[in-house]
């Protein structure tokens, strides 16, 4: 006897319904005009934050440089009288307390320096004091700055009692190791033969010719 046909019970019908219910709900979202409004929307938001996190790191980084000229500028201005001046009579002591004031590249160029003017400097019994008279800054990074000075050096020894001035617009690099700055450059130079009036050492690289004749640098102090 042929079986009769299957009529389809509550429970498929709900199913087959649901079926096409969720298909249809889910195409009507794809096609939905605010899916493409809402990443649009997203993508805003996401160049907004870009946006405000590079700059707020450029306000950081720039706050940072000038924190760094100014501390630079000062250091400078205090340890350049110590790289310049020098008594015969307290010269271990006044080397001793410059070298601390550098980096060791830098010391270790200053004592070089220092081995082949040292000899000079005591058998003509030289005094050199130096007057820092203007500082400026010329290029500044949070770790790395570049000051100009103006530098006014007096000088004295066994052969000239009278007070020898000289002027010069050295440069000096200036690094920050941990919370100090200190001098970095330019690396001393080997001086000329020794003489009975020898002249304050300074960084050759750096200095303009001393004298009324003296240019100021491009930048201003």
């Amino acid at each position: 006897m042929p079986a009769k046909d299957a009529k389809p019970t509550k429970a498929t019908e709900g199913k087959a319904t649901g079926g096409v219910e969720s298909t249809t709900a889910a195409e009507a979202e794809r096609h939905s005009p605010a899916t493409p409004l809402l990443a649009l929307l997203a993508s805003a938001c996401l160049v907004m934050a870009v946006g405000c996190l590079y700059l707020w790191h450029q306000t950081v980084h720039d706050r940072a440089v000038e924190r760094a000229r100014d501390d630079a500028r000062a250091a400078a201005q205090s340890e350049a009288k110590d790289l310049l001046s020098y008594n015969f009579r307290t010269l271990d002591y006044d080397l001793s307390k410059a070298k601390s004031e550098m980096t060791p590249g830098m010391a270790k160029s200053f004592g070089d320096y220092w081995q082949i003017f040292r000899p000079s400097v005591l058998k003509s019994q030289t005094q050199a004091l130096t007057q820092i008279q203007v500082t400026g800054v010329t290029d500044a990074t949070p770790t790395r700055v570049e000051v100009v000075l103006f530098v006014k050096m007096i000088s004295v020894n066994a052969a000239h009692k009278e007070p020898q001035v000289d002027t010069s617009w050295p440069r000096l690099q200036m690094r920050k190791i941990g919370e100090k700055w200190l001098i970095d450059g330019p690396r001393m130079t080997t001086p000329p033969p020794a003489s009975s009036t020898p002249s304050t050492p300074a960084p050759s690289s750096s200095a303009k010719p001393s004298g009324k004749g003296s240019s100021k640098p491009s930048a201003k102090p």
